[in-house]
């Protein structure tokens, strides 16, 4: 069996000791007398209620017997033992107090220390668990019968003593600079810093406890809170009072409302919160917002407002609402220093998308702009053509890390012309990127969005020239990337969580674009275009040598698109081809979609044979030759790339 002492305003204070055949001396500074055999239990916390030698207790068979020593010479008889119950509720104990196993009991009508009779110390957890449930109990019901706390409004509050304002103003010239401003990365170390600072911050004051709390109602009526700025060694105990927080107004919250509760106001209600403890002097509940005229309260990521919360036990004689314009103050600086970080956050993530040049725009934009809609867009996919190949044929790890690097130049290269046209970077695959033009629907770029798209990509391979290689395998150059791009409306916008979104695109634009990219192996040239992004190409777009390849359904289509070759030089890895081969394909494209087989290749044979479109569209007119396509077919060609 188990006799352990605890302190009732913070549980996790306790002396413990087994209990056999001696004595138990209990006390402050306990002491054993001459020749006599006793065990000493001394009581380490603040509590003048329990006597340097307070009792003595020794075990009866399963209970312990407790008895209250003799008064010393000049002194009172120590304090009695009442029930260990809620201050208001206690009654004293007859004594000498038996204790059967289990049971518990009060020193002092007032006192916050309490013996318990256990089996074992892992009792204690359950027993001081249901102390606090009742404590909490009569705290409701209290608060029922009284007003509520003080609520303050920021410009009606008292102005700190000229002594208290040049103190504070040497902490905010000296220390918050040091201790706060600098060197905090996540918001919990801001916190923490905010919280250590202002525990030294208000003169006079001792016993002073800070705390960031996010605080949420619940459907009952009950009020849950999370601690923003742990600190276990110096918080274990601490516990914001729930019946005070849920006198905060959650539903509309108002920056500039502070709700402050006082010793002499409400001090009954401190009385029975063992949270607080009997000597709180004042407890202060201030919303994290910043000073302007439209401030809202901060949240934090989970979507609840954000109090700053402070106690303080022994209070001096200076009023307590004289520190709420320095709290105020540190609050809205915390808040700036937040907002600032988030507004910063916001734009490091927006660099991974946007040039600096839309950036800029988009700080004066209507943010809701990024929100997910169906807009007229046109998408690009760029893939660094044989990535993968070379990876597989890698022999050592330094080959793999190598090769790594060279794709972070191309793909970094390829996000460089995007942004230089004033498109957007959607996703990064392992060895391409996802753009975007059109979406934001702000700024110029916006309404030649197919022109500024195809201009992109042509930069991109121009860009890599050095990049292409002969390939005997081919006969020719071939340039480093394969791009598909797409045009018509698609779904697109930010998705994700607030602190990890990102862009993207949804719809069956989106994935011809993909495909198309997938689709310029097959024809073995750099830029393949949809039927809709060569029909929107004007002024300066229109200027560039397009080929009508074929009428193509892509794996996983239900019907047949229209694509175009962006004919480029055979240096770049294009195929090329003259104003005159063009004419002489797409006559020849014409002949195969009448199914004139013969007529088809006869015009295909003029072709230089390096031109690979020409040699694909060849193979597949002797395909159809040997097995004719059924009745009512109109060109198309199934591609069975993905």
């Amino acid at each position: 069996m188990w006799l352990i002492a605890v302190n009732l305003e913070n549980s996790s204070e306790r002396v413990s000791t087994p209990v056999d055949s001696l004595p138990v001396r209990i006390g402050r500074k306990p002491e054993s007398l001459t020749g006599e055999a006793v065990e000493l239990l001394r009581i380490p916390w603040d509590d003048r209620l329990v006597s340097r030698n307070h009792c003595v207790a020794s075990r009866d068979g399963e209970d312990l017997i407790v008895q209250r020593l003799p008064a010393l010479t000049g002194r009172p008889r120590p304090n009695a033992f009442y029930s260990n119950v809620p201050a208001r509720q206690r009654s004293p104990l007859d004594e000498p107090l038996r204790l059967t196993p289990g049971q518990s009991a009060a020193i002092g009508a007032q006192g916050h220390t309490a013996l318990y009779w256990l089996r074992s110390p892992e009792e204690l957890d359950v027993a001081a668990r249901e102390y606090l449930e009742r404590v909490e109990e009569e705290k409701a019901s209290y608060l029922k019968e009284k007003a509520g706390p003080n609520l303050q409004r920021y410009e009606e509050v008292e102005q700190l003593d000229e002594y208290s304002l040049r103190l504070q103003l040497k902490l905010l010239q000296r220390d918050l600079p040091e201790q706060v401003l600098s060197g905090w990365t996540t918001e919990e170390e801001l916190f923490t810093r905010t919280a250590v600072f202002l525990e030294s911050a208000l003169p006079g004051q001792k016993g002073v406890a800070v705390a960031f709390l996010a605080v949420d109602d619940r459907l009952d009526g009950s009020v849950e809170y999370r601690l923003l700025n742990p600190d276990p060694h110096k918080r274990a105990d601490f516990r914001p009072s729930r019946t005070l927080l849920a006198q905060l107004d959650l539903d509309d919250p108002n920056p500039g409302d502070i709700h402050l509760w006082t010793s002499e106001t409400d001090m009954a209600a401190f009385r029975t919160q063992s949270s607080l403890g009997r000597q709180i002097d004042w407890v202060a509940a201030l919303p994290v917002a910043t000073l302007d005229r439209d401030a809202t309260l901060y949240h934090d990521t989970d979507g609840l407002p954000v109090y700053l919360y402070v106690e303080t036990r022994r209070a001096s004689d200076v009023a307590a609402v004289g520190f709420i314009p320095f709290l105020r103050l540190i609050a809205s600086l915390v808040a700036s220093l937040l907002s600032a970080r988030e507004r910063q956050r916001i734009q490091d993530q927006m660099s991974a998308y946007f040039s600096p040049a839309l950036r800029e725009v988009m700080r004066e934009g209507d943010q809701s702009a990024l929100e997910p809609a169906m807009v007229d867009c046109t998408v690009m996919f760029a893939d660094r053509r044989g990535h993968s190949r070379i990876l597989e044929t890698a022999r050592t790890d330094e080959d793999i890390l190598l090769q790594l690097r060279e794709n972070q130049r191309v793909v970094g290269a390829i996000t460089q012309k995007v942004f230089d046209h004033d498109g957007v970077i959607t996703d990064f695959a392992g060895d391409g990127a996802l753009a975007l033009w059109g979406w934001p629907t702000w700024g110029e770029s916006a309404k030649s969005h197919a022109r500024r798209a195809v201009e992109a990509a042509e930069a991109i391979v121009r860009g890599l020239e050095k990049d292409a290689t002969y390939e005997e395998e081919h006969g020719r150059v071939m340039s480093a990337v394969r791009i598909g791009v797409s045009t018509g409306r698609i779904a697109v916008g930010k998705t994700g969580p607030r602190q990890q979104w990102h862009i993207s695109v949804f719809g069956s634009v989106a994935n011809l674009g993909a495909r198309l990219e997938r689709i310029a192996k097959e024809f073995r040239v750099p830029i393949i275009l949809s039927g809709e992004t060569a029909s929107r190409l004007g002024g300066r777009g229109a200027k560039r040598l397009l080929r009508k390849l074929c009428f193509i359904r892509p794996a996983g289509f239900e019907r047949s698109y229209p694509i175009h070759e962006l004919v480029l030089p055979r240096e770049l890895g294009g195929s090329g081809a003259s104003p005159g081969d063009v004419k002489t394909y797409e006559q020849a494209l014409a002949r195969f979609v009448e199914t004139d087989w013969d007529g088809c290749e006869s015009l295909l044979r003029q072709l230089p044979p390096e031109d690979a479109p020409a040699q694909w569209l060849l193979k597949k007119t002797r395909l159809f030759r040997k097995d004719p396509p059924d009745p009512g077919w109109e060109g198309d060609i199934v591609s069975l790339s993905k």
